[in-house]
């Protein structure tokens, strides 16, 4: 398509500070390379710039546009923490009606039909910014911005108290300000085939290749960048609802840097992990005495009935039977407890990209799983990083804050 810039965002690490799955390899080439060869052959007359950080000058990205002889290729550099800027520094010099097509580098499954659609409606309607639906699989998605929209948006960040959140996900900040923006979430784009998401499916076998993903600490802490960091958002979420005197289970914890947040405000914290090598490697030698570490499996809790106060489940229901794993949560919650999940929200989530996850949820799903065991306080529709919108529960993942309701009297008893 001529004259179109087309932006993939690409980094070696993630905003959580652990190493970005978009340079794992599939079949000896990076997944950034599957997104832009996907590009290069929907929309070969674009222009198509890599834009990554500044810490990636001189890494692997730059062997980019050497397996892409010919074609117009470049690769960016600049702006650890903010994407806009990167977008602008891609678009200047660009006329300030120019669509830019954006795509993440780990998003090899795009759709180039949704994309056309999206850039035609941009042009059709005079938008500044078209997205899918806020709940569609995110591993499937681009989003259509105007350079000019885009360059207000930055003037109008200047000492926003949330400008951190919106030069990672500038969409959000656009559709929260309508006054200023002419936005559109394409509700009608065509159906994706199941056959798709299988191949996208099978793909991802060599790209999530962890079961969880990580967050950075210790020496490597300083590698973490806030703004962007979901999973540490999750945690501060939680730590809003518990006292002095809770006893905490944080499931599924990995290699614990959730459970130590817990901690820090908690009477007691168990963190439980399924692989009992990972349970032992979470300890540290500097851990509060009030935080101890179990192998257990979350649909079999080695606990007593009612013994704890509060549960936190961050990204485990996607793997795990659902029955189950609600029905011992609810075991093992006192009356009154509260339960803080998230998970993935995704209305195409029969066939999850992620090979990792067994079923993914739309929200209505989500909640007649949950409603049979617990009664749901609180839906936070988290859009995309740390970006959520007060009453507007839809989102790329669902946060749920759940008591166990309390018709009977349960003796509690701690573990």
């Amino acid at each position: 398509m001529e004259g179109l810039v087309v932006v993939v965002q690409a980094a070696s690490r993630a905003w959580s500070g652990a190493p970005d799955w978009c340079l794992n390899e599939v079949d000896g080439r990076p997944v950034v390379a599957l997104t832009v060869a996907r590009v290069l052959e929907h929309f070969p007359g674009a222009a198509v710039r890599v834009a990554a950080p500044a810490f990636d000058a001189g890494g692997r990205l730059d062997d980019l546009p050497a397996l892409f002889p010919g074609a117009d290729l470049g690769v960016v550099y600049g702006h650890d923490a903010s994407p806009l800027r990167r977008m602008l520094a891609v678009l200047s010099g660009r006329p300030e009606d120019a669509l830019c097509l954006r795509i993440d580098g780990l998003h090899f499954g795009w759709r180039p039909d949704h994309a056309a659609l999206m850039l035609a409606r941009a042009r059709e309607l005079g938008l500044d910014c078209v997205k899918m639906p806020d709940d569609y699989p995110v591993q499937l998605t681009a989003d259509v911005y105007r350079h000019g929209a885009l360059r207000r948006a930055l003037a109008l960040l200047e000492g926003h108290g949330q400008a951190a959140l919106y030069h990672v996900h500038p969409k959000f900040f656009m559709l929260a300000h309508p006054e200023a923006f002419a936005c559109l979430r394409l509700a009608d784009a065509p159906p994706v085939p199941d056959d798709w998401l299988r191949r996208c499916r099978d793909i991802a076998r060599d790209v999530y290749t962890e079961g969880r993903m990580r967050v950075a600490e210790g020496g490597q802490a300083g590698s973490r960048i806030a703004a962007g960091d979901q999973l540490t958002f999750h945690y501060e979420l939680a730590l809003e609802h518990v006292s002095a005197s809770d006893v905490v289970l944080d499931v599924a914890c990995g290699p614990g840097y959730g459970s130590r947040m817990l901690a820090g405000r908690a009477g007691r914290v168990f963190g439980a992990d399924l692989d009992a090598a990972v349970a032992a490697w979470a300890r540290r030698p500097g851990d509060p005495p009030n935080l101890g570490f179990l192998a257990a499996d979350v649909t079999a809790l080695p606990l007593a009935d009612a013994c704890l106060d509060m549960v936190t489940s961050f990204e485990t229901l996607e793997h795990v039977e659902p029955d189950p794993y609600f029905r011992e949560l609810r075991r093992t919650l006192r009356p009154g407890g509260l339960l803080a999940l998230s998970t993935p929200q995704n209305r195409l989530g029969h066939i999850p990209v992620n090979a990792q996850h067994r079923r993914e949820y739309s929200l209505d799903e989500l909640l007649a799983l949950v409603r049979p065991h617990f009664a749901v306080e609180a839906v936070i529709g988290v859009k995309q990083g740390r970006i959520v919108f007060p009453g507007d529960p839809f989102g790329q993942n669902t946060m749920l804050l759940c008591r166990r309701p309390a018709p009977e009297a349960v003796e509690s008893r701690k573990p």
